[in-house]
């Protein structure tokens, strides 16, 4: 090898000594850029993990809620069931309704009928209703006119807010409960 080198003339030494030094330097600094580059790199990798397992433990939450039927609790029930024997003298009929096709939204709805019923209040659950839709979600209070909003809905009101009920107050489809003009209706 030093042969090799004691050969080559003086202007290539210098060459390919500038060369080596570059080399020498710069494959340190390059392999520490690389080094540095893929680790912001992993570091990325596992921030998105981590995004990724929260959204997939979010998502099981939120899955779970949606399998659990929905059910009034027995304290939700006895608190709701004293404000209701309270009150319902003053509501002339609570009919309820829920999805035709769906069992666990009439399981619930039927809660609400149990209470109202137990507590004196004409109250049935009525199916089917041709203008209920698949939108209507949750429990919903219906009535004929948002600008008459008759005083039975206030004493529901009542009633929800002691068992922490939350719901909401919509016009009614025509279609729903076409037989009963002027009392309260309740959906769910």
């Amino acid at each position: 090898m030093w042969s090799f080198i004691n050969s080559v003339p003086q202007g290539s030494l210098d060459y390919w000594y500038r060369w080596l030094t570059y080399l020498t330097i710069g494959l340190p600094v390059l392999g520490g850029l690389c080094g540095l580059a893929a680790f912001m790199v992993s570091s990325r990798i596992s921030d998105l993990q981590a995004v990724a397992l929260k959204q997939a433990q979010n998502t099981a939450v939120e899955a779970r809620e949606f399998a659990t039927p929905r059910r009034l609790s027995s304290e939700q029930i006895a608190k709701m069931s004293v404000v209701a024997r309270r009150l319902c003298s003053n509501i002339k009929q609570v009919p309820v309704t829920s999805a035709n096709s769906n069992q666990e939204a009439q399981t619930y709805a039927l809660d609400f009928v149990k209470i109202f019923k137990d507590a004196g209040c004409a109250s049935d659950l009525q199916l089917p209703i041709p203008g209920l839709t698949a939108d209507v979600q949750g429990v919903r209070v219906g009535v004929r006119n948002l600008a008459d909003i008759p005083a039975e809905v206030g004493a529901i009101d009542k009633i929800f807010f002691a068992g922490g009920i939350w719901y909401q107050v919509n016009p009614l489809n025509p279609d729903v409960f076409p037989n009963v003009q002027k009392s309260e209706q309740t959906g769910t």
